[in-house]
């Protein structure tokens, strides 16, 4: 793969980063979705996009993006789990709504 797919696989609708993922998944473990968690565990084991060989980064993780393939059911619970998180932290950290907004983007999306 070359740089130019692979900018253009990061910017598919069904693509998120690792940060996003890792974010989440912690939140979900919080919030006692064990089974959502799961879902994110295994998206970060099993579904990372491969960078091109030319990558600056090709061994840092922060850097990586992966496929998400979940049921609609699935993500609309996780925004709506990281509605009620973001409420609550706003006033305290920001780049909380950051994340419902990334996930609100996948809506609609269905298990492949």
């Amino acid at each position: 793969m070359d740089a130019k797919q692979y900018k253009q696989l990061k910017k598919r609708g069904d693509v998120l980063d690792f940060a996003t993922l890792n974010a989440t998944r912690r939140i979900l473990v919080q919030r006692d979705q064990a089974h959502l968690a799961d879902h994110i565990t295994r998206i970060l084991s099993n579904d990372k996009i491969d960078k091109p060989s030319l990558h600056n980064a090709p061994q840092e993780r922060f850097s990586d993006f992966y496929r998400v393939s979940l049921a609609a059911e699935d993500i609309a619970a996780i925004v709506s789990i990281l509605f009620d998180f973001e409420a609550e932290v706003i006033d305290i950290d920001p780049s909380a709504a950051d994340l419902t907004d990334k996930w609100s983007n996948l809506d609609g999306l269905t298990k492949r």
